[in-house]
């Protein structure tokens, strides 16, 4: 026997073997990660693949054998890539977190996705970087309704590794951007934008039109609460005080460390669902209710509401919804080709 194959006799050894005990799933898991480093280090006299290094030990002899609770580890392969009764369990525990049906059988099916999404995108060289995958968790945690961090520390509550849910962000994200690139240059047609128009009522769905002045009462950093509560009273008495744009920001001349902020114009379309209605209560002419923000006391001055005769936001909101329910078609075609021609074995 060479030396090479000697040292691959030794790692693989200390690989499979569990002398005087049953391997628990932790160590089941650690005894994966090791086979797949021997593949790796040892590939021009082994490849990577489960039955090749059943193929080395029965060659070498030596009554070497794998232990029966790591072989129940395996629960399936996709492709060649093994999938653990611990992948699985993380799994169902992340889909609870991310709300999403969450039994075993969907843990498997979402695990076979990702594998399928990574294994396609990396065909054509995708690879999310860090920052990327940050952005897509913090897309996540918005279309949740709650923070980043609230998401972050909810998935390590339950118990899933930094590495899992990153790995399944960076694969709908990679699978994604791929959609995107393979679709580049893909359009809504005019005529798609102007039936839906048509269903959403034409120009009145534009909705409304607002005139807004931001006005901020600046607060020092690290300021006491006697001093918020004082610029609070001072903002409050503004907003009663307000009639009107015009006569209002002469008020606020005379006012210490108040500024407000030149016109700007927004439709319904380009407003939060929270915003329009705090705008629609506010009478014309009048202040929005003080709200705490990074530079100070802000309220907003709203002018004037009219109804919107401009539909070019309402028109490309729309376009961008008929392109990404195109993209999302797209993927999930992909995917079920891609499903379809899967080598997939349960063990």
């Amino acid at each position: 026997m060479t030396i090479a194959g000697s040292r691959l006799r030794q790692h693989f050894a200390a690989c499979i073997t569990r002398p005087g005990s049953a391997l628990t799933p932790l160590s089941a898991k650690i005894w994966i990660m090791c086979r797949r480093a021997v593949s790796r280090h040892f590939r021009p006299l082994a490849r990577s693949t489960f039955a090749a290094f059943l193929v080395v030990g029965a060659s070498l002899g030596g009554g070497l054998g794998i232990d029966e609770a790591a072989a129940q580890a395996i629960v399936a392969t996709i492709n060649g890539d093994p999938i653990t009764n611990i992948d699985i369990d993380e799994r169902m525990r992340m889909l609870k977190v991310l709300r999403k049906p969450s039994s075993r059988n969907d843990a498997l099916e979402s695990l076979y996705t990702d594998r399928l999404e990574t294994r396609e995108a990396g065909r054509y060289g995708v690879k999310p970087k860090d920052s990327d995958i940050g952005q897509e968790i913090v897309h996540v945690a918005q279309q949740m309704n709650i923070a980043p961090e609230a998401l972050i520390a909810g998935l390590q509550g339950a118990g899933v590794s930094p590495d899992h849910f990153k790995a399944h962000f960076a694969a709908d994200l990679a699978f994604g951007i791929l959609v995107n690139a393979l679709n580049k240059g893909v359009e809504a047609s005019e005529s798609e934008v102007r039936k839906e128009l048509a269903k959403q009522g034409g120009k009145n769905a534009a909705g409304t039109e607002y005139s807004l002045r931001q006005v901020i009462f600046s607060v020092p950093n690290g300021a006491s609460m006697a001093v918020l509560n004082e610029r609070a009273q001072e903002a409050n008495q503004l907003r009663q005080r307000f009639a009107d744009c015009e006569s209002g920001e002469k008020i606020i001349y005379t006012l210490n460390d108040v500024a407000i902020r030149d016109p700007i114009r927004r439709t319904t379309t380009e407003l939060s669902a929270g915003l329009r209605k705090i705008l629609d209560d506010t009478p014309e002419g009048h202040l929005t209710p003080v709200q705490r923000s990074p530079q100070g006391l802000e309220m907003i001055a709203v002018c004037h509401k009219r109804p919107a005769l401009d539909d070019t936001a309402l028109r490309k909101q729309i376009s961008e919804k008929i392109l990404s329910d195109r993209l999302l078609a797209d993927q999930r075609h992909r995917l079920k080709e891609m499903r379809q021609r899967a080598v997939i074995r349960q063990h």
